[in-house]
């Protein structure tokens, strides 16, 4: 996609520098075999600024912008590094800088990037290595895995700065694996090149396919149809294979997560690139289900020890939800609702950004946790060591912009409900602006203005929230029935006029999810689109903690949730609210007996534990032990 230039109009970021012109990326010479459904966004098209915008402006300014350069570079200067993997975070901090910059236009961090890509390429070997190893250890464990990242950063950098000089270092780390690994005579099988049944080494399909189209070398897409095969060798994971015969994710290499939803990126990529092979489509479409309907957390992360496992063997700890995972997670949904345009996956992509993602970040966005799981203390830490998440984490926030409004072949859609401006181009070339009034999740009510360079006919897409209900609409002051289309969007299409305004209307209402399977007798309790949780700094003044209480039922009337806004240490954004609900008290304290009725607050997902307090989202229900409890009044 390329995006035009044109003057950005308002709304930004506190303390962020707006680009007085948009980014105009550079094009493929290999075009998409398959067209996009939704047309992605350059990330300084869509400004955000409610809560989703605090997150990201944080995640520029007090995460990717301290970042010690040094550090990341140490392994490449002085090899080995600190640890095996340690080579991918520089990669990493550059694909996500870079989206970070367009999006603010931020000069420091423009001054970082073009020092750290000149210093990194600096370290390049003579046979274009651009790992992390001596050379009697290459090709043993995570240094194809670490040009995966250096090849994905330094793409992206390209694409968007325009500066060609890191273009030769791509192309001699790819040459250099070119040259290196293959299915032909006296070249090493990647399969045994790295960890996981040769999901981590193969993963590097992704930035090669980028390669490919970027470049036209056909010797790179002959690379990417190698990495295909190798997946089906009798060693290999059989990726596509097992999942389109067993159609379950844990049956696919070791099952590990991570790496396997890396692969399944590439590998959309290259259907993407080709069109050669619609298997790939429905192997991931495959992939995809299997995970939302059996391994799934409430929070939108999977997997526990970083692998997939049964149906529904989810615990609530045992190093639960990856922050890998849950930035591969989105990227793969992202995938999906681009070469789809379909719904079902900017529901999920909504799901994870506002749960999982937020909640496994430091809420200054300084930090972020490796296992944030559904019960416990959040793990923030903010050294690289031992850490592949605190690199992955900025990632995923600095991706939302991409996809939180988009285009498509109708006209415009609206994927993330969120205050700030989005200047887009219809099809034909006709700009549109969006801007969006809102406290979404806080409130239910959006307006949007919409504002054609001139009167025009067109559509706009709106997503409505599986949660809700009774969602209505009104454009222009009137109202109006949108057209629920296959694609899952309710499509409303008129004769739009600069200054119409469309206001939606999505009720939020409490739901009460009864556990079953490893959650039998306990509960969680949602609001709108957040998974909410008790937190012990909460529950203080009430003398309880998180061990002593359970919930009042197992319905919402029971519950009787009732938002409010949040109290200190928990007002992270001007929305931000806590909800109170009926408890009882499990066990006597100091202050209550054992099944006293009271109330106590929950906070959703993403700043619980925010304060370093323990929390926990699966909440006991009431047992006949306890005795009837008389509820208290709203």
């Amino acid at each position: 996609m390329k995006v035009m230039l044109g003057a950005i109009l308002a709304a930004g970021l506190t303390g962020t520098m707006i680009p007085s012109a948009f980014a105009e990326p550079a094009r493929y010479k290999i075009p998409a075999a398959v067209a996009d459904a939704q047309d992605f966004q350059s990330p300084d098209r869509v400004q955000l600024d409610g809560w989703i915008g605090s997150r990201m402006a944080g995640s520029e300014s007090n995460r990717l912008a301290k970042v010690d350069i040094d550090r990341l570079l140490e392994g490449y200067r002085t090899r080995p590094g600190r640890q095996s993997w340690d080579g991918e975070h520089v990669g990493k901090w550059l694909h996500a800088a870079t989206l970070a910059w367009v999006n603010t236009g931020d000069a420091a961090l423009r001054t970082k990037l073009d020092y750290t890509v000149s210093e990194l390429s600096k370290c390049q070997l003579a046979d274009g290595y651009l790992g992390t190893y001596l050379d009697k250890d290459r090709w043993t464990e995570w240094d194809v895995w670490a040009h995966k990242y250096n090849l994905i950063g330094l793409l992206t950098y390209v694409q968007y700065t325009g500066n060609q000089e890191p273009m030769q270092v791509c192309r001699r780390m790819a040459d250099l694996l070119c040259n290196t690994f293959g299915d032909t005579p006296g070249k090493r099988d990647i399969i045994e090149a790295g960890d996981h049944v040769g999901m981590a080494p193969t993963s590097v399909l992704e930035p090669m396919v980028l390669l490919y189209r970027t470049t036209g070398e056909a010797r790179y897409l002959d690379f990417c149809k190698y990495i295909l095969r190798s997946w089906e060798q009798d060693n290999g994971p059989h990726i596509i294979s097992r999942l389109r015969e067993l159609k379950r994710v844990d049956k696919v290499g070791d099952a590990k997560a991570y790496e396997m939803l890396s692969c399944l990126n590439g590998a959309l990529e290259f259907y993407r690139a080709t069109d050669e092979d619609p298997q790939i489509l429905e192997a991931c479409l495959n992939a995809w289900r299997d995970i939302v309907n059996h391994r799934l957390y409430l929070t939108g992360t999977a997997s526990y020890r970083e692998v997939f496992h049964d149906d529904f063997d989810l615990p609530n700890t045992d190093d639960v939800g990856e922050t890998c995972v849950t930035v591969t997670w989105l990227q793969f949904n992202a995938q999906l609702l681009r070469l789809t345009g379909e719904a079902r996956f900017a529901e999920q992509l909504e799901r994870v950004v506002l749960n999982q993602l937020f909640g496994a970040q430091q809420p200054d966005c300084s930090a972020w946790g490796y296992y944030v799981q559904m019960e416990g203390q959040k793990p923030y830490k903010t050294s690289l060591d031992g850490n592949c998440c605190l690199s992955s984490g900025p990632r995923g926030i600095a991706l939302i912009p991409i996809f939180a409004a988009s285009t498509d072949a109708d006209g415009l859609v609206v994927n993330l409900y969120e205050a700030g401006t989005a200047a887009l181009r219809l099809h034909d070339g006709t700009a549109v602006t969006l801007i969006t009034e809102t406290q979404y999740p806080a409130s239910e009510r959006i307006r949007i203005t919409v504002n054609p360079a001139i009167k025009k006919e067109f559509t706009i897409k709106v997503r409505i929230p599986a949660w809700c209900r009774a969602a209505s609409f009104t454009a222009a002051g009137q109202k109006a029935e949108p057209h629920l289309g296959p694609d899952g969007y309710a499509a409303i299409k008129r004769l739009w006029t600069p200054g119409d305004q469309l206001d939606l209307n999505f009720p939020m209402e409490p739901r009460v999810i009864v556990g079953d399977h490893l959650n039998q007798g306990n509960a969680a309790v949602l609001y709108g689109p957040l998974v909410l949780a008790a937190d012990d700094a909460l529950l203080a003044d009430t003398g309880l903690s998180i061990d002593s209480i359970c919930l009042a039922g197992a319905d919402a009337a029971a519950l009787r949730v009732t938002p409010e806004p949040a109290p200190e240490g928990f007002r992270t954004w001007p929305g931000a609210r806590v909800f109170r609900v009926n408890a009882i008290a499990r066990k006597t304290t100091a202050t209550v007996k054992a099944g006293a009725a009271t109330t106590i607050r929950l906070v959703p997902f993403a700043d619980a534990g925010g304060t370093g307090a323990r929390y926990k989202v699966w909440l006991p229900l009431p047992q006949p032990s306890l005795g009837p409890a008389s509820i208290p009044a709203p």
